[in-house]
């Protein structure tokens, strides 16, 4: 089982991957995290933002669901330029990119977040202000924290199962 978190300022009990932000790197859906202090600091970033209170909602997934064949699963195991032209695609809602998940064709995808700190070099990427190339080798120099999950559809969000709230 993995065990997986969200930030959040708000405890629900129902998860609507289509509630989630547009723009975002994997596309709109429900996001988690397996480091609790991340979700710790998102929580607390929402809660800022929003107001409410901070809490983390932590989630068991059966990882079989990532191979078993039944969910369509997309992962990024690396920083490569597949995983740099998706996170592009996503936020930058580029249907005519060769590969996205705008319109959920992934039940569920996997792999390193691309935060607010490298929002910039995906911004001068956009902009032809760097190659693809420069992008990469600035990005794989970023200190990235942590892996990200996200899970865009019902049948996806039907194998997460809540295990607790905690108020932060």
């Amino acid at each position: 089982m993995i065990h997986l978190f969200h930030g959040t300022n708000v405890v629900f009990d129902a998860v609507d991957p289509l509630k989630g932000r547009r723009g975002t790197d994997f596309g709109q859906g429900f996001y988690l995290t397996p480091n609790q202090e991340s979700a710790k600091r998102m929580a607390q970033r929402v809660a800022t933002r929003k107001g409410g209170g901070a809490v983390v909602m932590h989630y068991g997934v059966d990882e079989s669901c990532l191979s078993n064949g039944d969910l369509s699963v997309r992962q990024f195991p690396v920083i490569d330029l597949s995983w740099l032209r998706f996170i592009v695609a996503n936020r930058y809602n580029l249907l005519s990119a060769a590969e996205h998940n705008l319109q959920r064709r992934f039940d569920i995808v996997h792999g390193l977040v691309a935060d607010d700190k490298v929002v910039q070099i995906l911004d001068d990427l956009r902009n032809e202000m760097i190659s693809e190339e420069d992008a990469l080798a600035r990005l794989r120099a970023a200190p990235f924290q942590t892996v990200q999950y996200s899970f865009h559809t019902e049948r996806a969000v039907a194998y997460l199962n809540r295990l607790e709230v905690v108020n932060v």
